[in-house]
């Protein structure tokens, strides 16, 4: 599955330490570009998701609307009282245990079994470690780290490794999390070819048999409409954190190609 996943998330994980070591209690308190977060609930955040895979007794805190996007703001809520030390504490204790989990979840007896998560979808064990490779890669890029988000820091991501994993995740999120979006305006086959940190292309259409349900696959042999966009772009606009439209070039039927990149929202 995704051993590549787990290394992505080794590297982060080691990246985001030294970069939260160094904070001053300002840039604790800044806001990220994570609406609604400090930068210390967003460091919260990153180990609750190790906490969350590390701990199966996790008592999670209450969550009405079944999506995981409360559920995120709600554990934020639990730990916003917290130290900076605390969370330097808690983020390096369930790194630690959550990354070891993920390794274990590479193995034959594990790595396919189903994980339901909530309004994502239904996944195999061994994708978390590629879940945490996008979480990681996307709030350190997008939210934490000048110039989008408020902490300039000397530390350098390891995109090269980890951008992969982190599109393995989006393309596997795809169709549960934005797929009847999706499906509701497409006219046709669509292409998506990224470039710069890696190269892949794929095929945004619909199953033959069934006309409401998206696909995306991974292909060279695109349609005549397609979406260029630098990888690392597509992690902040296909999670809606900036507008596709500065980062995309089309090429074909641009209304056609514009109303499904409009229905993309990757959690």
């Amino acid at each position: 599955m995704s051993q590549r996943g787990v290394t992505a998330a080794q590297e982060l994980a080691a990246v985001t330490q030294t970069i939260i070591e160094g904070l001053s209690a300002d840039q604790w308190a800044a806001d990220s570009a994570c609406h609604g977060w400090r930068v210390q609930d967003l460091v919260g955040h990153m180990g609750f998701f190790f906490n969350f895979i590390a701990d199966p007794e996790l008592v999670l805190p209450d969550n009405p609307s079944g999506t995981s996007e409360r559920l995120n703001d709600a554990a934020v809520i639990e730990r916003a009282d917290w130290s900076p030390a605390q969370v330097v504490d808690y983020y390096a204790e369930q790194a630690a245990a959550g990354l070891a989990v993920l390794a274990a979840l590479q193995t034959a007896e594990l790595r396919d079994q189903p994980l339901e998560m909530l309004d994502l979808g239904t996944y195999a064990m061994a994708q978390l470690s590629d879940a945490v490779a996008f979480d990681h890669l996307v709030h350190l890029h997008s939210d934490l780290l000048a110039p989008h988000g408020a902490v300039a820091s000397a530390a350098e991501l390891p995109i090269t490794s980890s951008i992969d994993p982190a599109l393995d995740w989006m393309i596997a999120g795809f169709a549960p999390m934005c797929g009847s979006a999706v499906g509701a305006v497409i006219e046709g086959p669509v292409g998506l070819r990224l470039t710069g940190a890696t190269q892949r292309s794929f095929v945004i259409g619909t199953d033959a048999d069934q006309p409401d349900s998206v696909t995306v696959t991974e292909s060279e042999d695109l349609p005549a409409d397609v979406a260029v966009s630098d990888a690392l772009d597509f992690t902040r606009w296909g999670t809606r954190r900036s507008a596709w439209r500065s980062a995309v070039t089309v090429e074909g039927d641009r209304a056609r190609v514009s109303r499904v990149l409009d229905a993309i929202d990757i959690v």
